[in-house]
């Protein structure tokens, strides 16, 4: 096959086969209106419909509901860049069969024509998919589509993913539909990256906070309680032959108390300096997390899933992130367990995050009875209930314990 090459079309970029001849197609009319004053109010009703949606996925669906509606295409997909991969992931769809959600739930960057409208930055328009030998992936030609469109969302010169639609008819994208179609998908960009900035602009000052509290942490609490345990070690030693059983064993409580609220503290100070980097994810911080609580605790603790962990909000996944940590500090202070397992999945419609070990386990009805529930506990169920989901706890006497948080997400397709 000779290699495709790409010429400009009205400064916008089609690509044909080298070597064959330009063939002139059906005279196809205009998908979407040719009036200025109409697509005028198109983009003003697409603008709105992004701006007023409280989040991404909420405008990314709506926006696809219209733009079917307004060019008549069968099918829309919309696929964002995960930063660290650099792959394309289905994160909003349109009148798609689950297969094809399947198989292009993750596009490589470049591969097949989606994936090279992102790689190029540029339109990519196929008008009949049965006769186009850039058609490397499958899930096209299952579907039985006559043509395609793919254009990039940019911002600043920087492409952030792809949105395509997709019909029936081959030629049914001609050159007229072009420069509304690119407006909006600059508008879909813009908005694409407001919503990249507002998220990571909470998710700073979040840390900076969770930075303040360390700080204050360490230079209060806890070296007060590393004077408490020095204190009475000397009284405990300066009086140990002069004290009574029931005294000296008074000290030993007091002493074990000191200790235990130290560790904790130096846990939770090294818990609050673990950070999801922004280059590396949630997955790779929390595979990073399970390993140094292994080498702490001596607790063999694996992370399991294989759920796509890329595209879930940052500020999201920094909530799952601190709820896997409370969920193994109960394992460390309480359990006696010697393997634990995280596992993070995606279900019909959100994800699930289970934290389970092989320890001592306990009576369930005492903890609900008890009016001293974990505050680790308390504090994991109210960040899942923020976010609003659950968290339900599995276990029994010897027989280990399991942590259940499940959290809806509204990109059902994002998985």
């Amino acid at each position: 096959m000779d290699k495709p090459h790409h010429q400009s079309h009205r400064k916008e970029n089609q690509h044909f086969k080298a070597g064959s001849k330009p063939t002139t197609p059906p005279s196809t009319p205009p998908m979407v209106p040719t009036d200025p004053y109409e697509k005028i109010d198109i983009l003003n009703t697409i603008s709105a419909t992004i701006s007023q949606s409280p989040h991404l996925t909420a405008a990314l669906d709506a926006t696809l509901e219209r733009l079917l509606k307004l060019t008549g295409a069968d099918i829309g997909s919309i696929h964002l860049v995960d930063p660290a991969s650099r792959d394309l992931i289905l994160c909003a769809s349109r009148g798609v069969m689950e297969s094809f959600i399947y198989n292009e739930h993750r596009i490589p960057m470049g591969a097949c024509l989606c994936g090279l409208a992102a790689l190029l930055g540029e339109v990519v328009v196929s008008d009949d998919l049965s006769k186009d030998e850039r058609l490397s992936r499958s899930a096209c030609r299952d579907e039985r589509f006559g043509s395609m469109i793919s254009l990039p969302l940019r911002a600043r010169e920087k492409t952030l993913g792809i949105l395509t639609l997709y019909s029936k008819r081959t030629h049914a994208f001609g050159p007229a539909d072009r420069p509304l179609l690119i407006a909006i998908s600059h508008h879909i960009g813009v908005a694409v990256e407001n919503s990249q900035l507002s998220s990571k602009t909470k998710e700073s000052a979040l840390l900076e906070e969770r930075w303040l509290i360390a700080q204050e942490l360490h230079d209060n609490i806890a070296q007060s309680l590393a004077y408490l345990n020095m204190q009475t070690k000397i009284l405990e030693d300066r009086f140990q032959s002069e004290l009574k059983a029931p005294i000296l064993e008074e000290f030993h409580q007091i002493r074990n108390v000191i200790q235990d609220t130290y560790q904790d503290v130096r846990n939770m100070l090294i818990d609050f300096r673990i950070q999801i980097k922004e280059e590396e994810g949630l997955e790779p911080a929390l595979r990073r997390y399970c390993q140094d609580f292994s080498a702490r605790t001596g607790i063999e603790t694996d992370l399991a899933g294989g759920t796509d962990l890329a595209l879930i909000e940052p500020s999201v996944q920094t909530q799952v992130f601190r709820m896997i940590q409370e969920s193994l500090a109960n394992v460390r202070k309480h359990s006696r367990a010697k393997k634990a397992t995280v596992a993070v999945r995606s279900t019909g419609f959100g994800l699930q995050i289970t934290v389970q070990d092989n320890g001592d386990g306990f009576d369930l009805h005492t903890l609900e009875d008890s009016a001293r529930e974990h505050m680790g506990l308390s504090i994991m169920k109210e960040r899942a209930a923020n976010l609003g989901g659950t968290v339900q706890i599995t276990t029994a006497p010897g027989r280990g314990t399991s942590v259940r948080i499940e959290i809806p997400l509204t990109r059902p397709h994002g998985f």
